[in-house]
C-alpha cells in the first residue's frame, strides 16, 4: 500500500489504495483486471505520468457500482465546479486523404473501416477499445 500524508491532497493512489482494500485485491495488477485496463495504465498513474481520465473513472463506476462523486473524494478531488472542454475535435481530412492514398481494393477499404467504426451516439474520436 501506499503512504498517504494528508487526507486533504489530491492522491490517486488513495483511488487505488482504497479499491484495492473495497474488492479484497492483492496488486496493482489484480485491480486492473477487474477494471480490465492494462496493469501499465495503473502503474503510470500511481507514478504520476499519466492522469486519471474521465474514461477510467467510468469503467472504475461500471465495475464497481461506486459513484462518481464518491470516487473523486477517495482520490482527494474536491472540486465543485467542473470545466467542459470546448475546444474543437480533432481534423479528420488528413486521415481520409492517407486512407484515399494508401492503395486500391480490400486494404484501403479494410483500412477506411477501421476508421469509420464508432459506437452510435459517440463522437468519431471516441473510442472504446
Amino acid at each position: 500500500m501506499t503512504h498517504h500524508a494528508a487526507a486533504e491532497l489530491f492522491d490517486p493512489n488513495r483511488l487505488f489504495d482504497t479499491l484495492q482494500q473495497m474488492l479484497d485485491l492483492e496488486n496493482d495488477e489484480a485491480l486492473s483486471h477487474v477494471l480490465h485496463v492494462e496493469p501499465y495504465l495503473i502503474k503510470r498513474v500511481r507514478e504520476g505520468v499519466h492522469p486519471i481520465d474521465p474514461a477510467l473513472l467510468i469503467r472504475i463506476n461500471e465495475a464497481t457500482g461506486i459513484n462518481m462523486r464518491d470516487l473523486r473524494q477517495m482520490m482527494g478531488d474536491r472540486r465543485t465546479e467542473y470545466r467542459l472542454d470546448t475546444s474543437p475535435p480533432p481534423v479528420v481530412a488528413p486521415v481520409k486523404e492517407a486512407v484515399e492514398k494508401h492503395g486500391e481494393g480490400e486494404e484501403r477499404d479494410k483500412l477506411r473501416r477501421s476508421f469509420e467504426r464508432d459506437d452510435t451516439g459517440l463522437p468519431n474520436f471516441v473510442q472504446w477499445s
